[in-house]
């Protein structure tokens, strides 16, 4: 019976030691009310900075962006969380301890947070790395993580998953949408555009009908894509508000706004969505035919961002309320893969 007990003791402690990928300090070496969990590192976070997917030890060297992602328990206001990223050692094992990135957040309550970076000189070292991870200025944890050299066996060629564009027949003076996302590419060319990200979209503004191509390159090879864009002309006795342009600076967002109608368009109210959900409105000012304004929306606070593995369907509304009798009411919205 003894030998039972001691062999099921042996065997739980060397699950338990199998299993964990994060060294956390005994509570009493960690002293305050907050305590950290659900701590690890992963490739996806969502917007809350939890870890997406399954949780990861191991990365490839082509990697685009590492985060260490937790969940902050019961903090009080004013919590410090630090965490520095060190190359601990190389492929051969000789240790570096080379110092990479310092963290930083202050947070209260309950709540997940990340931390990312994309690696230090394009691609990751391969090696061991080593976050430590403290609360208040005291050492909470040590998360580990392993980058593999990428073997030129494991380098796929470049594919395009997608490339559209919307609308792909507009009028003279509208906006197009080309959106794209691609896989293994080291170089993204758009034509006209010139070098764009791996996954994205871009606004273009066409005066005569154009055809577009996407050109996706690693070392094994390239592929490419290409779509028309028809552009027609129109002269109306009525507004038409079209959205031009959107963007993120800060905190705050912006969208352009233009009347491609042939007569005068009255106050109107322009509109944004985030996956659906309103989010705010922007006061118009009368626009004359051609006419075309820039705005921001004065409430929304813009938190998303630019290091995301994710996208948000992003829609602007020019007369959100519908009150101006337009020449065309299908292309007042201009919706963006963000």
């Amino acid at each position: 019976m003894i030998r039972k007990l001691v062999f099921c003791a042996c065997l739980l402690l060397a699950l338990s030691l199998a299993l964990a990928c994060i060294k956390v300090n005994n509570p009493d070496e960690s002293k305050g009310p907050a305590t950290l969990s659900e701590i690890t590192t992963a490739a996806v976070v969502d917007a809350q900075g939890q870890a997406m997917g399954v949780a990861r030890e191991d990365f490839t060297a082509d990697t685009p962006t590492i985060y260490l992602s937790a969940r902050v328990n019961a903090a009080p206001e004013n919590t410090q969380i630090t965490a520095s990223w060190i190359f601990f050692k190389d492929s051969n094992n000789k240790e570096v301890n080379q110092p990479l990135f310092d963290d930083s957040i202050t947070v209260k309550g309950t709540r997940y947070f990340s931390f990312g970076h994309p690696a230090p000189s394009g691609s990751w070292e391969p090696g061991q790395y080593v976050i430590q991870i403290k609360v208040d200025g005291k050492e909470f944890a040590n998360g580990r993580f392993t980058v593999k050299a990428l073997q030129k066996a494991d380098v796929p060629a470049p594919t395009i998953t997608f490339f559209k564009a919307y609308p792909e027949a507009i009028s003279f003076g509208q906006s197009v949408v080309l959106s794209w996302s691609t896989t293994a590419a080291d170089k993204v060319d758009l034509n006209v555009v010139g070098n764009v990200p791996a996954i994205g979209n871009r606004i273009v503004n066409p005066f005569t009908s154009v055809d577009y191509t996407l050109t996706a390159t690693n070392a094994v090879g390239s592929t490419a894509k290409t779509l028309h864009v028809e552009v027609t002309s129109f002269l109306s006795d009525k507004p038409d508000l079209v959205i031009t342009d959107f963007w993120a600076q800060g905190d705050k967002a912006f969208y352009k706004i233009r009347n491609i109608g042939g007569v005068e368009a009255k106050e109107s109210i322009t509109g944004i969505y985030i996956n659906g959900l309103a989010q705010d409105q922007s006061r118009v000012d009368i626009l004359a035919p051609s006419q075309e304004r820039t705005y921001s929306f004065p409430t929304l606070k813009w938190s998303y961002g630019t290091q995301r593995n994710y996208n948000i369907e992003v829609r602007v509304c020019a007369d959100d309320y519908g009150d101006i009798g337009e020449y065309d009411k299908t292309n007042n919205c201009l919706v963006l893969d963000w």
